[in-house]
């Protein structure tokens, strides 16, 4: 794997980490679909 690849998937594990925590200690899982809508543009600028 590439160090780009790597980098992508740590970010990728790291946003899924704070997705759940977010949710699961606030219980805001409404809410916490934001946080995968700012993930998605973040990829989409980055390619």
């Amino acid at each position: 794997m590439d160090k780009k690849k790597i980098m992508n998937w740590i970010i990728a594990i790291i946003v899924a980490i704070v997705y759940l925590t977010v949710s699961i200690v606030f219980k805001a899982w409404a809410y916490s679909w934001i946080i995968w809508v700012v993930y998605a543009i973040y990829r989409f600028i980055v390619k």
